[in-house]
């Protein structure tokens, strides 16, 4: 059966990592009524054991048990009375983090508090975001502490969460002559955006835009000299660069790129300045892109190269 238009499936295409997180937490359970009350019961059937009894909870869960300990996460979600011969909660939450180290990653939690003495046991980490996307595992918690209408349950939280690494783009060329000065960019490209050409007689500079492994957008260049017409490849939302073709060649006693053509996944630009030459085009291969340049470069462009990804 053919797949429909919103889904799409494959082999994972690339390397799967697994890091290991271990935790040693504090949770505070406040009845409602107490002071600073953390949950609050929706619905209680009042019948035996507090079956069928629905409470939503926001505990809090620190780094210690002293007065000036941080509030790291808060455990949001609910717990529903599920024994019928004695109190027993299924408890289902999310420990949503909220520190600096881990704001805005969870961890999904599922399991079931016993009320016997002494209360140890685990609960089933099923999911996670952020940094705890894929997570499962276990949190171990033991009740430390029963205070007024309040417990505090000591945490030990071990997550294993898979990863998957983003590849590096892997540097081609440069092709050309050997004179001008290295130029590169600071940090590895992930997309190309623009890409900014002058030429006349042959290619003067190239200055591009691209988004960064970090997914912010970055400016490179002009690369080269000033003169020549201009023209910029403005790269459509889904477009992109497959190869970079050209001719490299003697221009005043020296060898240069003497054309470029920029060939995307919709359409072939240029080529720019005069095609003589040694023709070249990179990657040698199909099947990656082309998200950014280096080079050599002086009053013109003497050799380029790109990044592949």
């Amino acid at each position: 059966m053919a797949n429909p238009s919103y889904y799409q499936t494959g082999p994972v295409s690339q390397e799967v990592q697994e890091k290991e997180h271990l935790l040693h937490l504090y949770m505070y359970q406040r009845l409602e009524g107490s002071p600073d009350g953390n949950q609050k019961v929706i619905v209680n059937p009042n019948l035996p054991h507090l079956f069928g009894c629905l409470a939503v909870n926001d505990w809090a869960i620190y780094d210690g048990i002293l007065p000036n300990a941080n509030l790291v996460a808060r455990a949001q979600g609910h717990h529903i009375g599920a024994g019928s011969s004695g109190e027993s909660w299924t408890f289902l939450t999310n420990f949503v983090f909220v520190d600096k180290r881990f704001k805005e990653s969870s961890l999904q939690v599922l399991g079931t508090i016993v009320q016997e003495t002494p209360q140890i046991g685990e609960w089933a980490i099923i999911g996670g975001t952020g940094e705890f996307a894929f997570a499962q595992g276990i949190v171990s918690f033991k009740k430390i502490q029963e205070l007024n209408r309040a417990n505090i349950r000591e945490l030990n939280i071990r997550a294993i969460c898979r990863s998957f690494p983003k590849p590096t783009p892997v540097k081609v060329g440069p092709l050309g002559g050997k004179g001008g000065q290295a130029v590169d960019i600071p940090e590895p490209p992930k997309s190309l955006l623009s890409v900014t050409i002058r030429s006349g007689a042959v290619i003067d500079s190239i200055a591009f835009t691209y988004v960064d492994q970090a997914g912010k957008s970055q400016s490179a260049g002009p690369w080269g000299g000033s003169g020549g017409a201009a023209e910029t490849i403005l790269l459509a939302p889904n477009e992109t660069v497959k190869k970079v073709s050209g001719t490299t060649g003697d221009f005043n006693g020296a060898t240069v790129v003497t054309s470029l053509s920029i060939v995307t996944n919709v359409k072939t630009y240029g080529p720019f300045g005069n095609v003589n030459g040694s023709p070249f085009s990179i990657p040698e291969k199909d099947g990656g892109s082309v998200v950014g340049f280096f080079g050599s470069f002086g009053s013109l462009v003497d050799a380029l190269g790109v990044y592949v990804a």
